[in-house]
């Protein structure tokens, strides 16, 4: 069950700004019980995806915004294709001057696997990067893609 916590209105002057901004975006969410365990899974990062399949092949699209491909690592094992990679956050030298009142950026390494039908030809996958989305093309097998038998009339 949620709870509720009633909160007095506070005056948010240019010197409590920041607390204010800190307790509004930190303590209803992250300190609420029932919202933690949702929160925790959901900031395991792992790139949106689509899958989608035509008769010659099938394509698995990855967004991948902020990387460049020498941080994707992909490979195909035992018929399983693994896409694994890692978003590192951004650094200054220095002490840190900014404080984070809100993020929904996500970093760190991420790693999808899929289990690939017989049907394709792992010998001709190919993956292409451009402007933060990864494509990797699967081909099938001839054999996979069908056959049309024509039906004859007799007379």
């Amino acid at each position: 069950m949620v709870s509720l916590t009633k909160r007095a209105p506070v005056d948010a002057g240019p010197s409590q700004f920041s607390g204010l901004l800190r307790r509004m975006f930190n303590e209803p969410m992250l300190d609420d019980p029932f919202l933690r365990p949702m929160l925790t899974s959901a900031m395991s990062w792992a790139p949106a995806m689509e899958v989608s399949e035509t008769n010659d092949a099938i394509t698995l699209t990855a967004e991948l915004p902020g990387l460049d491909e020498k941080a994707i690592r992909i490979s195909i094992e035992n018929n399983v294709l693994t896409i694994a990679g890692e978003k590192e956050q951004e650094t200054t030298d220095g002490p840190p001057t900014t404080a984070y009142y809100m993020t929904e950026r996500f970093y760190g390494a991420f790693q999808r696997s899929f289990t690939l039908p017989r049907t394709v030809d792992v010998e001709r996958v190919k993956a292409d990067f451009e402007k933060g989305v990864l494509t990797v093309t699967l081909p099938k097998l001839p054999q996979a893609k069908g056959k049309t038998i024509e039906i004859g009339a007799k007379k």
